[in-house]
């Protein structure tokens, strides 16, 4: 497997303002899986989603990716290793307004200090429909050709896990709908292991395995047997543990 919670549970406030977001969650995902999380608004899956990102800390539990409890690690260590191995896709988009489309996509890679594979980078931007606008500014972009950049930018390090928040929410259905069959695709064709939350039960089910959250437990976790098959499995990509 590459993720591994055990036992988590994250309170938030305390006395009469305590709110429990999640209560004693365990779960596994195994490398090159494409995942959603599905749950209503307050249900605790987006809490789930930070904490298996590191964006937030527990307030008891573990979080194993590869093997590593990502919470024993120094907050320095666990920030490279986010930006190295982990690529975050929000609903608001988060693109930096004063740069342009290749700017936002190659950022990681220069915080990293590493210099970026012009090639992958090609790719990424024509397997999303983009490459003529990789010198547009965000303003000039639609919510869904921002949001592939979005995606573009969580690539661009090679990371082995990808996590979405509700990357959907922007967007109307047409849109909607053909960004999370561009994640699926990108699940095969560069075996990133997709997480993605969502409230949205057809989008939802474009995934190889839905988990529903509720109250903060979850309540079930099985593999999607109606799942579209028609992407075609690609060469498979290098491992951030390798």
């Amino acid at each position: 497997m590459l993720i591994e919670a055990r036992n988590l549970t994250k309170i938030y406030g305390s006395g009469e303002t305590k709110v429990c977001a999640l209560k004693d969650v365990s779960l596994c995902i195994d490398r090159g899986e494409f995942v959603s999380i599905v749950g209503t608004s307050g249900s605790g899956k987006s809490t789930l989603l930070h904490l298996l990102g590191g964006l937030d800390e527990p307030t008891s539990g573990q979080v194993l990716i590869g093997g590593n409890d990502i919470y024993r690690m120094k907050q320095d260590e666990l920030t490279v290793f986010r930006r190295r191995c982990v690529g975050f896709v929000f609903q608001d988009f988060n693109l930096i307004p004063i740069l342009n489309v290749y700017e936002n996509v190659i950022l990681p890679l220069q915080l990293d200090g590493c210099k970026p594979d012009k090639d992958y980078i090609e790719s990424l931007l024509t397997t999303l429909g983009i490459s003529e606008k990789r010198y547009y500014l965000p303003s000039q972009l639609s919510g869904g050709q921002q949001q592939r950049v979005a995606i573009a930018r969580a690539l661009a390090t090679r990371p082995e896990i990808v996590l979405a928040d509700e990357p959907t929410g922007n967007l109307d259905s047409k849109t909607s709908l053909e960004v999370v069959l561009l994640l699926k695709l990108l699940n095969e064709k560069y075996a990133q292991t997709i997480v993605m939350i969502t409230h949205n039960e057809a989008i939802a089910q474009t995934a190889k395995r839905i988990i529903r959250i509720e109250d903060g437990r979850i309540v079930t976790n099985q593999v999607n047997e109606h799942i579209d098959q028609s992407f075609p499995m690609e060469q498979k990509g290098g491992s951030c543990y390798d």
